[in-house]
């Protein structure tokens, strides 16, 4: 195998990881939710780099997210306050477009008044403007995801196609 088929060979790996709580939902940049983003962008991080990857991808991929949660389809379940274990864990086409939002870069600072939370002013390496594993979401041509009943976490695979 020459150098250039073990380069070829390293650009298709494909990266695995899981994250603890649940996927963040579209549009939550600056919101309460952002703790949510950081999460999943801390572990996208991890993983490329523990990939041998210094960049995100820069071709077309697919995605697949796996959501567990003890509760996938009770919508109208009655909460016992904001960490009840059993809550509803949101529509899977929410958490779809939230985890290919938070894989790219977000808006620019003051685009649209975007504002982004206050929480990733110590986190340079994953902030906003950082492109951890597509340089647009567009890229993401292929998606299987699901929900499935568990303790709450989930697990994101990404790879070019």
């Amino acid at each position: 195998m020459n150098l250039k088929t073990k380069l070829n060979f390293s650009k298709k790996q494909k990266i695995r990881f899981e994250v603890e709580g649940k996927p963040p939902q579209k549009s939550q940049w600056g919101t309460s939710d952002a703790i949510l983003v950081i999460n999943l962008r801390e572990a996208a991080l991890k993983a490329r780099t523990k990939a041998g990857r210094d960049k995100c991808f820069t071709t077309p991929v697919k995605l697949k997210l796996i959501v567990y949660a003890p509760n996938i389809d009770k919508r109208n379940y009655v909460q016992n306050g904001d960490n009840d274990e059993k809550r509803y864990v949101g529509d899977l086409d929410s958490l779809v477009a939230g985890v290919c939002d938070y894989l790219r870069p977000g808006p620019k600072r003051g685009e649209n008044n975007f504002e982004r939370s206050k929480l990733f002013d110590d986190k340079p390496e994953i902030d906003t403007d950082v492109a951890l594993m597509v340089e647009d979401d567009s890229q993401i041509v292929s998606i299987v995801a699901e929900k499935r009943s568990g303790k709450l976490h989930y697990v994101i695979e990404i790879e070019p196609i």
